[in-house]
């Protein structure tokens, strides 16, 4: 087996779906793979839905693993690992669609380059870049963001045709190879949700491998439609908070989140200025 797709699903039936079919009508015959559906726990009925379709399409290679809890996604993607029989592994979010089958050619990128990790460029539903690209995560890149308006710390797209080698992918579309998923200790379960691809990244940077961005695959991201049920719109980026601790420690996250909040708070005044 080549390749194991792994997809985390909790309460995205109709999505999760969406994805999968649009894995098999890119991909099949043209590559030896399976597809790994970890369910968290849904109270949707993914499992149903999944487990029909999967019998009257005759997906083969395709099963659903039915987690008696919602682990989160960083458990809930080294739950599927352990069935994945795949010499690489891609993880996939469930809110992903594939457009085209560039996804072999990033593939064989991946494995002529011995790359550690590599990602595709993102779009929105309506076909317009995504970023999906971090810079460095650091304050003073906060600092030049915020107050000197560079776009130093928020994800971005990088303005190339061709892979290049960059600090962080997001964690929606993520290709390694099993052994060095496995040597690195998969992804960090003290992460139940965010910045778990931050520590990827991480993990794999220490180890000295290059993480590619590579543009020519795209792939349709739903931004947030995987989570957009853990809180109300007004109360998104409390999400982030306690995965932002665990990743930057506790003095870092707060001296980053002060930079930020009188950063913003500084943008406004200076706009306000401007129309007096």
């Amino acid at each position: 087996m080549e390749l194991s797709i792994i997809i985390v699903n909790w309460n995205t039936a109709q999505i999760t779906l969406k994805c999968i079919k649009t894995i098999h009508k890119y991909l099949d015959k043209k590559i030896k793979y399976e597809i790994i559906v970890v369910d968290n726990n849904s109270s949707d009925d993914t499992q149903t839905i999944i487990t029909n379709e999967v019998k009257q399409s005759h997906w083969d290679n395709t099963k659903l693993i039915k987690n008696p809890e919602n682990s989160g996604f960083a458990k809930g993607n080294n739950i599927g690992v352990k069935q994945a029989k795949g010499k690489y592994l891609l993880f996939l979010n469930s809110d992903m669609e594939l457009i085209d089958d560039t996804l072999l050619e990033m593939f064989n990128f991946h494995k002529t380059n011995n790359c550690g990790l590599t990602g595709p460029k993102f779009l929105n539903i309506d076909l317009t870049p995504q970023g999906s690209v971090f810079p460095p995560q650091t304050p003073i890149n906060a600092f030049k963001e915020f107050f000197l308006k560079q776009e130093t710390y928020s994800k971005y797209v990088p303005n190339t045709t061709k892979p290049i080698p960059v600090w962080c992918i997001s964690g929606g579309c993520v290709l390694i190879s099993q052994e060095l998923f496995k040597t690195i200790g998969g992804w960090n379960e003290k992460y139940f949700i965010y910045f778990e691809d931050l520590d990827l990244c991480r993990s794999v940077r220490k180890l000295h491998k290059s993480i590619y961005f590579y543009p020519k695959c795209k792939v349709i991201h739903r931004h947030g439609a995987s989570g957009v049920k853990l809180a109300t719109s007004q109360n998104q980026w409390r999400r982030l908070i306690p995965s932002s601790i665990k990743y930057h420690g506790y003095l870092k996250h707060y001296f980053i989140n002060f930079i930020i909040y009188f950063g913003q708070k500084w943008q406004k005044l200076n706009e306000i200025k401007k129309h007096f």
